[in-house]
């Protein structure tokens, strides 16, 4: 693919498709243009996922003060250990690999615990040498299914259900029936766009789903863990601490922070 114009913006290169000449680019601007893009979240980050950069909606996001409370820091600051995990694994990717990740449907959470439905694409960032320096983010989030790419509104209704019934006992035949697809179709599917299997996908709807309570309410654990679709709380403990790294109850004793990976 041939590039020809180039924006410099801080130690990143943007390249422009189609253009033959150098466009000036103000380093401030792109930021502060950014920032009013409030359904949008835009970042850089270094080689090591340190944040480098972001606008106004990243801060809202993680319910941050001012940039200094994010720049410097990592996923790990802010997300449950499964998110922060599956997110550098695809920073690593990209800085590795050269290539973008394109429109990824994933979920993260914001710092009251809700789970959101996001569009992501990272591009590498390269420096004037062409060499790869971090990389770009833009995260959206997804509110209704017209938003989805074409792949993904076949499990619309399926996300819908899992997200109306968690409580009950999902099995993967029910949700394949309702995607129209045999079981074995729908978990390869299934697993080639979201990258977890469906069984995965349910307990981590019912996880987000226990953080908001344990924070929210002053319900017992063991009946938050049977609200939340659980069998039983030794359970739901197990789940939950291999997604966030506390058990519920230290979640609960520190409001929902999160501890940084050893």
């Amino acid at each position: 693919m041939n590039y020809a114009g180039r924006v410099r913006y801080r130690d990143v290169e943007f390249r422009d498709l189609g253009r033959d000449a150098t466009i000036p680019c103000d380093p401030d601007n792109l930021p502060e243009l950014l920032d009013h893009l409030a359904d949008v979240y835009f970042y850089v980050k270094d080689v090591n996922s340190r944040w480098q950069e972001c606008n106004s909606a990243i801060l809202t996001l993680f319910n941050a003060a001012k940039k200094s409370d994010v720049l410097g820091k990592t996923d790990w600051d802010f997300y449950p250990e499964e998110i922060a995990k599956e997110i550098i694994q695809d920073d690593r990717s990209v800085v590795e690999t050269g290539r973008p990740i394109v429109s990824k449907l994933e979920v993260i959470v914001d710092q009251a615990g809700r789970l959101l439905w996001v569009l992501t694409t990272k591009t590498p960032a390269r420096n004037k040498d062409g060499q790869i320096c971090g990389l770009l983010g833009l995260t959206r989030p997804v509110s209704t299914t017209d938003m989805l790419p074409e792949g993904y509104r076949q499990f619309s209704k399926v996300i819908a259900h899992v997200e109306d019934r968690y409580r009950t006992s999902l099995e993967v035949s029910e949700l394949a029936e309702i995607a129209c697809l045999s079981e074995s179709q729908f978990r390869k599917r299934f697993v080639k766009l979201f990258k977890i299997p469906p069984s995965k996908f349910i307990n981590r709807i019912r996880v987000q789903t226990a953080a908001k309570l344990l924070l929210s309410s002053d319900d017992p654990i063991a009946e938050i863990a049977l609200q939340c679709g659980f069998c039983d709380q030794s359970y739901f403990t197990r789940q939950f601490s291999s997604f966030f790294g506390l058990t519920p109850k230290r979640y609960r004793d520190r409001g929902g922070k999160r501890s940084m990976p050893d």
